[in-house]
């Protein structure tokens, strides 16, 4: 690998681009950021060993760079000002329906709809697991009661699948 910062990032944006999920995509560019910014203080420095020699290295810190944005996200309720129907999940072209669900995911407990919300957005639940800092048991088990929870709430609204 070499020190060279352009080609790092050009490894950076493609290893973000690959962990990044969907709803962080507006995100990327600043996930890049953050990672080169993880990397380029161990570059050059004289007397040390350079700790940048493989590509895997810079995977992985597109990798925690990425999943500290999703941490970051969970401890702060964001919401974006325009949604693009990219964002929306399949199926979900009725206004109204949408409405019913995310009304259906509020009323979730947090750990529950934290758990849930990944899920929807495509997590495996060891990687749920990882970005919030939870057992793998513990976070199929939320999402379990969660999804069921949400099922228990749409079936009261008369919203079947």
């Amino acid at each position: 690998m070499t020190d060279d910062p352009t080609q790092l990032r050009e490894v950076l944006v493609r290893a973000v681009a690959r962990v990044c999920p969907p709803f962080l995509a507006s995100q990327r560019e600043d996930i890049v950021q953050n990672a080169l910014m993880r990397v380029l203080p161990g570059i050059g420095r004289p007397g040390e060993q350079d700790p940048i020699r493989t590509s895997s290295y810079l995977w992985q810190a597109a990798y925690t760079a990425t999943m500290d944005e999703i941490r970051r996200r969970s401890r702060r309720k964001e919401v974006a000002l325009e949604e693009s129907a990219a964002d929306r999940p399949a199926g979900a072209s009725d206004p109204e329906l949408g409405l019913e669900i995310r009304d259906c995911l509020e009323r979730l407990a947090p750990p529950r709809r934290r758990a849930v919300g990944l899920h929807l957005f495509g997590f495996h639940a060891e990687e749920a697991a990882r970005a919030l800092g939870q057992d793998v048991k513990h976070m199929q088990n939320l999402t379990y009661r969660g999804l069921a929870d949400l099922r228990r709430c749409l079936e009261a609204k008369g919203i079947r699948p």
